[in-house]
């Protein structure tokens, strides 16, 4: 069997798989810095679609006659500190790995000093592991969270690598669970074999504990615990009285909103969140939040209509302006159609002629696409027709 990784960062990343894997016989591959690149419209269909949410730091392949490729794993490197909004800005990489039939992992620290070594000290969320357990609820692929390990808030690094150190107790472990997974990769049903590995349970109860301790995340509480939260700026409302209360901001909100899609309108109950940003300077919630609310919260299938509530983001003093800029400026610098039909360009004509730009548009506006059924503007709305 021949295994691919796809892979950001270094040379130094390949060296620190390679010491994980105790192999030398991995062919490597970069992933695109751009979705709307040329060299994105190249990827397998796999790779693509694992890209569409957010791009993991390593996607770890598999292929037995050199061009079928199917996914073994995806991993994050998460050295962020790594309270509530910070983990979950990560998110929606595993989303989208696990959605896309990609067992996932995000190796993150439980503690962390601030940066430069500072004196405060970050406690991991408990909603990161929370939110991996209701993905593998839902979509029935692993999706497990891995110590950083650090000393005292300072994170053990491998050599001048800046990845975790490899002879610790989570990154032993994981050496394991890779491992027997590729051990296990002829199986036609891949990710049901997993399931029966003696890790894989290991794991996953590990993850259950770790997401159910001390208070489940919730509404009132998404990052977990009990009392008071500083954290939620989520609401629960009726889906009648939203849309009201949309009817009553101008003659607009009251015209558009007559014309949303029916199952909206059917939801009872309606999840708001409150955007200050959302494409502008990586939106205000991340927007890798977005997908925490929705898996956390309201799906409970596979799809974004499979759900118990809907997902709405109400955006005060926030104008459509910023999602008709960033188009505008997509279609106008960025489409392959916007210029002079060039054959340097056949590649990039084939994949959008195919896929459109579903894609390559800009990050937040793809996540939001996907999943947000509505979405409110001060001078404008969105919605979900699908």
């Amino acid at each position: 069997m021949e295994l691919i990784v796809y892979y950001e960062g270094s040379l130094q990343t390949q060296e620190w798989l390679n010491a994980v894997l105790c192999r030398d016989d991995i062919t490597y591959k970069k992933l695109p810095t751009q979705n709307n690149s040329t060299e994105f419209t190249r990827l397998p269909a796999y790779i693509a679609d694992i890209l569409y949410l957010d791009k993991p730091d390593i996607i770890i392949s598999g292929s037995f006659d050199g061009e079928h490729e199917r996914p073994i794993f995806s991993i994050e490197f998460a050295s962020c500190t790594p309270q509530y909004q910070h983990a979950l800005q990560r998110f929606s990489r595993m989303m989208a790995s696990v959605a896309n039939g990609c067992p996932s992992i995000i190796i993150i620290p439980k503690l962390k000093r601030e940066n430069d070594q500072g004196v405060r000290r970050y406690t991991r969320s408990r909603a990161i592991e929370y939110g991996a357990v209701r993905l593998m609820d839902i979509y029935r692929t692993p999706a497990f969270i891995f110590d950083w390990e650090d000393d005292d808030g300072i994170l053990k690094v491998e050599g001048t690598s800046g990845l975790p150190l490899i002879e610790t107790d989570s990154i032993l472990q994981l050496r394991k669970l890779l491992t027997e997974s590729i051990d296990h990769f002829h199986n036609i049903d891949y990710v049901g074999a997993l399931w029966r590995l003696p890790i894989v349970k290991e794991l996953l109860d590990q993850t259950r504990v770790r997401a159910y301790s001390g208070g489940a995340p919730s509404i009132a509480q998404p990052g977990g615990g009990t009392g008071e939260s500083s954290q939620s700026n989520l609401d629960l409302k009726r889906t009648a009285d939203l849309i009201d209360e949309i009817k009553g901001k101008s003659n607009s909100h009251l015209a558009e909103i007559e014309k949303i899609s029916n199952f909206i309108k059917e939801r009872e109950y309606s999840l708001v969140f409150y955007p200050t940003r959302v494409t502008d300077h990586a939106g205000d919630p991340y927007v890798g939040m977005i997908g925490y609310y929705d898996i956390a919260f309201c799906r409970v299938g596979k799809t974004t209509r499979e759900r118990n509530y809907n997902l709405v983001a109400y955006c005060n003093a926030v104008s459509i302006d910023q999602i008709n800029s960033s188009m505008t400026e997509f279609n106008n610098n960025k489409c392959p159609f916007s210029e002079n039909v060039s054959t340097n360009k056949l590649e990039k004509y084939s994949y959008h002629l195919k896929y459109g730009c579903k894609l390559t548009k800009s990050k937040p506006i793809r996540i939001y696409a996907e999943l947000a059924d509505l979405v409110i503007f001060d001078n404008g709305i969105i919605y979900n027709v699908g």
